[in-house]
């Protein structure tokens, strides 16, 4: 299954083809990213092709994974890439976890919160989800930023490894209020779903 999401400004697809894995390494090697995300230490190409395998994985295994986010500010192809965000499955549990991450100059546009909202949707609409959950570390004030404008709201703290994580929470009728409220985070239109490649 191939699952095509779009929103008023962007356009999302599985980050599963060669190219994607480059794009993926570069993004996870921005210095504004590795700040966020890695504590100052980029992630070598190893990691980044275990990270893009296993989101491969869960597409073919679980029909979920992460998404290439492309912008639709310009006229070749896809778009301008601007990250990725996606749904994953937690260990021993039935919630999904998402998660994002967008290179610097994408950043202040709300690109997190509209791909965002779309990818919720796609997990409440089309894969029946009850909630889905995100972990943010709390010194990504960006992000915690965006987790709010998709209608996320905190329920605890989470060990990852050796960092402690704010635990968000979200469910259909949370998301349906954040989209009332800001239509063009809606989904334009419903999931294309195409066979597999």
């Amino acid at each position: 299954m191939r699952v095509i999401l779009e929103t008023a400004r962007l356009y999302l697809r599985p980050l599963t083809t060669p190219w994607d894995l480059l794009r993926f390494h570069t993004l996870h090697t921005d210095p504004f990213v590795v700040n966020a995300i890695y504590n100052g230490r980029p992630p070598s190409f190893e990691d980044t092709c275990a990270e893009f395998k296993q989101s491969r994985a869960d597409w073919d295994t679980y029909g979920i994974g992460l998404f290439a986010v492309f912008g639709r500010d310009c006229s070749n192809g896809e778009g301008r890439f601007l990250g990725q965000s996606g749904l994953s499955l937690l260990p021993e549990s039935d919630d999904l976890e998402l998660s994002a991450c967008f290179h610097q100059a994408a950043s202040g546009s709300e690109y997190a919160p509209e791909a965002g909202c779309a990818i919720l949707n796609f997990a409440f609409t089309t894969l029946g989800a009850a909630r889905v959950l995100c972990f943010v570390l709390p010194d990504n004030r960006r992000f915690l930023r965006s987790v709010g404008k998709m209608g996320f709201r905190q329920i605890g703290e989470r060990w990852f490894g050796h960092q402690l994580t704010r635990c968000f929470e979200v469910r259909q009728q949370d998301l349906d209020v954040v989209i009332a409220a800001n239509p063009p985070f809606g989904p334009r239109p419903l999931p294309c779903l195409k066979g597999r490649r």
